[in-house]
């Protein structure tokens, strides 16, 4: 806006500058130029390149700009810029410096806190991708995804971390209202018969008053 501002003040100075010339031209002579006339010449003498040049250095004295800096705005220039950077980001050098740069518990603190927010708005829209899914529970599949997390489950680390993340809950009235819910629910379904023990049960008790008939049958033969 700064830029925009001092273009528009130079392009104004140097038009009444002209105009006064060709009032001056005019009045020696005896000729005036039309709106139409002056306009036209402005435009012609913006479009050379020392008039250019002219606007640029004037612009860079008012606003302290330069013109590396000017450059900075333009599409072409942004692009390259994002190509260096991407650049940097994918060099082997790179990474070895962010390496030591997350060993830094404080910048790594920061770091983690800065991203934190967008971090979980990401995790939120990937989730809900069928194709990020979908890459999720092949990553898991992996064998060595396996072996690792079966690694970090047999870990002395991560179970006392289990251990004290269970205790802290159970302090919660709530969580342990839901445990208790859970066990009694739980109770009741073992304690109800299911359908193939009622019929392994019923052919057990068919069976069992055949052969008490049987056996009674027998008996009146004895005799």
């Amino acid at each position: 806006m700064r830029i925009r501002w001092t273009l528009s003040a130079s392009i104004l100075a140097l038009t009444l500058l002209l105009t006064s010339c060709g009032s001056e031209s005019s009045g020696n002579a005896q000729q005036q130029l039309s709106y139409k006339d002056m306009k036209s010449m402005v435009i012609d003498i913006l479009k050379t390149e020392d008039a250019q040049k002219a606007l640029q250095q004037s612009a860079e004295q008012l606003s302290g700009y330069t013109a590396q800096s000017s450059k900075l705005l333009s599409v072409q220039d942004q692009e390259e810029v994002r190509l260096a950077v991407k650049d940097v980001i994918s060099s082997p050098d790179y990474d070895k410096v962010i390496r030591k740069l997350m060993t830094d518990t404080r910048f790594a603190g920061e770091f983690a806190k800065a991203v934190n927010k967008d971090n979980k708005d990401i995790h939120k829209e990937l989730i809900k991708d069928p194709a990020y899914q979908q890459e999720l529970i092949k990553t898991m599949r992996n064998p060595e995804m396996e072996k690792l997390i079966l690694e970090v489950l047999k870990s002395a680390q991560y179970r006392k971390e289990v251990m004290s993340l269970m205790q802290e809950s159970m302090q919660n009235p709530l969580f342990r209202l839901e445990v208790l819910d859970l066990m009694k629910a739980a109770v009741q379904e073992e304690l109800q018969p299911k359908p193939d023990e009622k019929v392994k049960k019923g052919k057990q008790d068919e069976q069992k008053g055949q052969e008490e008939d049987q056996g009674s049958q027998d008996e009146e033969g004895m005799e």
